[in-house]
Order: structure tokens, then C-alpha cells, then sequence
């Protein structure tokens, strides 16, 4: 193992690579705790760094020493530090005292995705469903997004504008599914639905109100791809005018809305509970 004395790189490539532009530059993204970790090695993640604690480095708990070996077999560089500075670089989280640097995942176009056979044909049981969060400021909501699609059984998450699915908070609420599920990223809403519209896809969107009864809904047998938008003001303008179908979840008078990640759940479960129409 490295010691702290040449620690101090590695802690500014972890702070570095906290925003979106310094983990373009390094092709990095940080990630945190013991369970994070083992998630990323079994998920076959590139794993370059690792800072970890003393007293995590000189446990004799089973975990530990099973993480430390399998990250040396994996060939990751590890290094030191005292507890009080992975304490402070993970602002007192009790997750594990262990943080990584993993490479960012090749990037990915959206047509490569998609089949031309699954395209072309549209089984039923089988219709690809894409998640796609559009503007959402929260990471943490990016993060359960990329959990909720995961589970839901999409092909892959897209995110425009200020989603960040790379973002430490968002890395650590997908809770491994960020290694598991095709992230596709755009710079911009306008680059996402010129991506989408490439591709033999239906778009639906979600608002509060006057969108299709969600029970009524009548799914098609193609490709689709659920958008999600901004948690205080939705979908844009210039999306909504772009979709095939907008959908609303029935809630009791008085409710306002469901949370971005709740609503999401709701909407993907019942385009794959539901019978798919023509």
C-alpha cells in the first residue's frame, strides 16, 4: 500500500473529480463505502485508486480484509490516510471509510442500444423502456432514477441538461445500479430529443395534470422511452411538444405531485404490468 505521504494527489484527483467538468478532464468518478466498493469490483468496474483509512487498512474483520484482497487482485492502486481525513472527505458519512476512483464507462450512443431486430419487431414482453431524466437538479433523485430504472428492468438511463448521474451523491444513492445500467449522457435537452427522434421510438412524458389517465393508458408495441422532469417545474416546453403521449398519475384533489423517483417507479411498473396496445 501507498502511505499518506503520497496521499495528497490522490485527494485532490477525489475533490477534483466532485464536478462535472473535472471528471471529463480525468475520465474519472469517485465513489464511496465498503458496500460501493465491493458493488464496483463485482460489476467488473475499472477501479484505479482507492484512498482508505487506517483503521479500515489494519482491520481484521473478514470484509475488510476480503475488500483488500480482491481490490489487489484486481490491480488497484491503495493508499492510507489518517481516519480523520477520509472522515472529513466523506463529511462524517458511516458508510465505510474507503473512497475510489473508478474510469468512466466508454461513452455510448443510444442507437447501439437499441437493436435493429428489437426495433423492428417490438415483442411485447420484451418492448425496450428507457428512463430519461431531463433537468433534474437533485443528484440524489438522478441517483435513485438510476437505482429505480435498474430495478424496473429499463435498457438504459439518459439525462440531459443538469441531471448528473456521475455525481458522488448520486453514485452512492443508485447503490451499485450505476455500474449495471447503460448511462447515456447529453450536454444538452435539445441534443436528447434529436438522439431520440433518430430512433424508432415512442416518447412519453409525465405532468401533474391533463395528460392520459396512467390506467388508461394504452402502451405501444415499440421501444419507448419515459421522460422525466425537472422535481418544481417538469418537463419543458420544448420537450412536452416533442412527445407522443403525456401521462398522468390519478391523485387524490388537493395532492400536488409524487416525487420525481416515486412517479417514475409508478410509470415504469405499469408499462410493463400492463397489456401493450397496437
Amino acid at each position: 500500500m501507498n502511505t499518506y505521504r503520497t496521499s495528497q494527489s490522490l485527494i485532490a484527483m477525489i475533490r477534483r473529480v466532485q464536478s462535472p467538468r473535472g471528471r471529463r478532464r480525468a475520465g474519472l468518478f469517485a465513489i464511496e463505502g465498503t458496500r460501493l466498493l465491493e458493488r464496483a469490483l463485482r460489476a467488473g468496474a475499472v477501479l484505479e485508486d482507492v484512498l482508505i483509512a487506517e483503521r479500515l487498512a489494519t482491520s481484521l474483520e473478514a470484509r475488510h480484509q476480503e475488500l483488500l484482497a480482491a481490490l489487489q487482485a484486481a490491480g488497484c492502486r491503495i493508499t492510507t490516510a489518517p481516519d480523520d481525513v477520509l472522515t472529513e472527505l466523506t463529511e462524517g458519512r458511516d458508510m465505510g471509510l474507503i473512497m475510489g476512483l473508478v474510469r468512466l464507462p466508454s461513452s455510448l450512443l443510444l442507437r447501439d442500444l437499441l437493436t435493429p431486430t428489437i426495433a423492428e419487431s417490438g415483442v411485447t414482453s420484451d418492448t425496450p423502456l428507457i428512463l430519461a431524466a431531463v433537468d433534474i437538479v437533485d443528484p440524489g433523485n438522478v441517483g435513485a432514477l438510476t437505482r429505480t430504472a435498474h430495478a424496473a428492468g429499463a435498457i438504459a438511463l439518459l439525462v440531459s441538461g443538469a441531471s448528473d448521474a456521475y455525481h458522488p451523491r448520486a453514485t452512492r444513492i443508485s447503490r451499485g445500479s450505476i455500474f449495471k445500467l447503460p448511462v447515456v449522457e447529453y450536454v444538452s435537452n435539445n441534443e436528447l430529443l434529436i438522439a431520440l427522434r433518430e430512433q424508432p421510438l415512442t416518447l412519453v412524458g409525465t405532468a401533474a395534470r391533463h395528460g392520459t389517465s396512467l390506467p388508461a393508458m394504452q402502451w405501444p408495441r415499440r421501444p419507448t422511452a419515459i421522460l422525466m422532469g425537472n422535481e418544481a417545474e417538469g418537463l419543458p416546453p420544448e420537450v412536452m411538444a416533442a412527445l407522443d403521449h403525456t401521462v398522468t398519475i390519478p391523485m387524490p384533489t388537493g395532492v400536488d405531485s409524487f416525487s420525481v423517483n416515486a412517479a417514475a417507479a409508478i410509470v415504469l411498473y405499469s408499462a410493463r404490468s400492463q397489456p401493450f396496445g397496437g
